[in-house]
């Protein structure tokens, strides 16, 4: 029986560990004493010496895409003299959540001189679930399991959905359906979109007959309203199944019977959408979407603009401004920069100067950068590299930097 199964199956293991008794380091990465050693009361960081919080300088670092620098500085988060508040955990959650998008497990050396047992600094479920994905990523689910398996026993964090949802996705990539189901089912509350993860991985391994029986078990664990969105996304899986056995009629005939109403919910109708388009049938795909048009989120507007760009004219001008960062990424991609300069404009054009947290991100930038040197275009590359440089510092002045 594994570790896991263990644990979620003995309630009396799980019991939580008095605060009290000495803090058992979480396993987050490498052994502290294997790190290079960090004067907790040192001057010598080369940062200037106005008085500026560290969190501030992180934050900074962060928003201009400066990793080094920011990982350098996050460094000193556990010395006494920029500890402040509770500006550690942040700092250090930024930082490794930056280092995950990144795809690297630094992050893990950050992990383990912040959450030691000298530091007595206690990570919150955010940094636990950073760590976890990384690990899940970087394919050592057993590293991510045993994080997992310490918290249980810890008592003193709480899994969430995100968690289950992390960790069930991963267990389900690796073919470990069984661990996966005993996972789900030692919940402590009915998380619909992590059954939904295991649904379709069972159905995906041709386990039709245990993914009906878990539906079947859910109507009385879920509320109607959520019970029903659960089963028009059980139709919408069952439809990619049978795509995927080459029963394309089988499939259209669930498609078929699946309410408009039940589409219009962004995440019943973008993945109905997908599937639609992976699986040839852009007919059907176009329609749907001619339909929900007026009810368009961003995942939609990137679905339709990446499989219909070539085919159809978009009548991007439905689109509410939620969705011109995904807008300008597709057209970025496709080389059309005067297009996506029109709506980068306009993102600028309507955020007043006090609402900046609302423009452009930095996501947004490099997709316009990336875009101009794949034409050609360098100058105005480097131009708008510029650009989100100021932006980003203006937005980050709006904050208080003591």
């Amino acid at each position: 029986m594994s570790f896991l199964r263990r644990i979620v199956q003995n309630p009396t293991l799980s019991k939580a560990v008095p605060v009290g008794k000495a803090m058992i380091p979480f396993p987050l990465g490498r052994d502290p004493s294997s790190l290079p050693k960090i004067n907790p009361n040192c001057d010598d960081i080369d940062m200037d010496r106005r008085p500026i919080s560290l969190r501030y300088r992180v934050t900074a670092m962060l928003g201009l895409s400066n990793l080094d620098k920011a990982v350098e500085y996050s460094h000193h988060a556990v010395s006494e003299k920029y500890r402040f508040k509770r500006d550690t955990v942040f700092i250090c959650n930024s930082v490794i959540g930056a280092m995950c998008d990144a795809k690297t497990l630094r992050g893990s050396h950050l992990c383990s001189t912040t959450f030691s047992t000298k530091s007595q600094t206690l990570p919150n479920m955010l940094s636990c679930n950073l760590i976890i994905k990384a690990h899940c990523d970087q394919g050592c689910l057993d590293d991510a399991l045993d994080l997992f398996s310490h918290i249980v026993l810890d008592g003193r964090l709480s899994p969430g959905v995100d968690t289950y949802v992390i960790l069930t996705k991963a267990l389900v990539d690796a073919k470990r359906l069984d661990e996966a189901c005993v996972l789900v089912a030692s919940m402590g509350r009915c998380y619909f979109m992590v059954y939904d993860v295991l649904i379709r991985g069972l159905l995906d391994a041709g386990r039709y007959v245990k993914a009906s029986q878990i539906i079947e078990e859910l109507k009385s664990k879920l509320p109607w309203r959520v019970y029903h969105m659960a089963m028009a996304l059980y139709k919408v899986s069952l439809m990619e199944y049978w795509f995927k056995q080459g029963k394309d009629e089988e499939a259209m005939e669930i498609y078929k019977v699946l309410d408009m109403s039940e589409q219009m919910n962004d995440i019943v109708g973008n993945r109905v959408l997908r599937v639609l388009v992976e699986h040839g049938k852009k007919t059907e795909a176009w329609e749907l979407f001619d339909e929900i048009i007026g009810f368009c989120y961003p995942d939609t507007i990137g679905i339709v603009m990446k499989s219909f760009s070539d085919e159809k004219t978009i009548p991007l001008s439905w689109a509410s401004e939620t969705c011109y960062r995904t807008i300008i990424a597709c057209l970025c991609e496709q080389g059309k920069m005067s297009e996506a300069e029109e709506f980068f404009a306009k993102m600028f054009s309507n955020c007043e100067e006090e609402e900046l947290m609302v423009g452009p991100d930095v996501s947004t930038f490099r997709a316009m950068v990336n875009g101009y040197v794949m034409v050609g275009r360098v100058d105005d590359a480097f131009k708008m590299l510029n650009k989100m440089k100021i932006s980003n510092l203006r937005k980050l002045a709006i904050h208080r930097a003591t």
